[in-house]
């Protein structure tokens, strides 16, 4: 996926703020989610990149801070959040609304968004071991105390039949 694309991918979840915001790219990758983050949050912001293995190459900009993690079973070292991006690691994770639960203490005074990048499909194979349909998203997120789920992108994958989405989920309760 191209940076554009990714941008496209997840435009429409970033509300307009004047003020800076603190994000997590949680299971980062190569970064391109959080170039993408980057380039639509407000001048200021940071975002806290997060993934089991080193980033290649230098960081990129200043404002993007990694951190090798996992963020399914260490502390996180990182300050409250505005708002939490995932592109394709939750379907890493068997225990999902669990984690879901724990990532929501990230944010700061209780409030905040996911951005949810997965696969449409509830047919897992050895790339994605657990996976999370846009139908089972709204499942495992309303479990885990968030009332608003809603599609904000879509475009097909180039790695299976299945569409890849987008969700902006927000709205936790307790």
């Amino acid at each position: 996926m191209q940076l554009s694309e990714a941008i496209s991918l997840i435009q429409r979840g970033i509300l307009p703020h004047s003020s800076p915001q603190t994000w997590a790219d949680l299971g980062a990758g190569n970064g391109l989610f959080s170039e993408a983050l980057f380039s639509i949050l407000p001048s200021g912001s940071t975002i806290h990149s997060v993934d089991l293995h080193k980033q290649p190459g230098p960081e990129r900009h200043p404002a993007i801070i990694f951190h090798q993690a996992d963020f399914v079973k260490d502390k996180l070292p990182i300050p409250p959040l505005d708002g939490i991006l995932m592109a394709n690691s939750l379907h890493y994770v068997q225990e999902q609304v669990a984690c879901i639960k724990k990532l929501k203490t990230h944010f700061r005074n209780g409030s905040g968004a996911f951005i949810l990048i997965e696969y449409d499909t509830d047919k897992g194979n050895q790339w994605v071991p657990f996976p999370i349909s846009y139908a089972r998203a709204r499942s495992i997120f309303g479990e885990a105390g968030f009332s608003k789920i809603e599609k904000i992108g879509e475009r097909q994958s180039m790695f299976r039949r299945d569409s890849i989405y987008a969700a902006l989920i927000s709205s936790p309760t307790g």
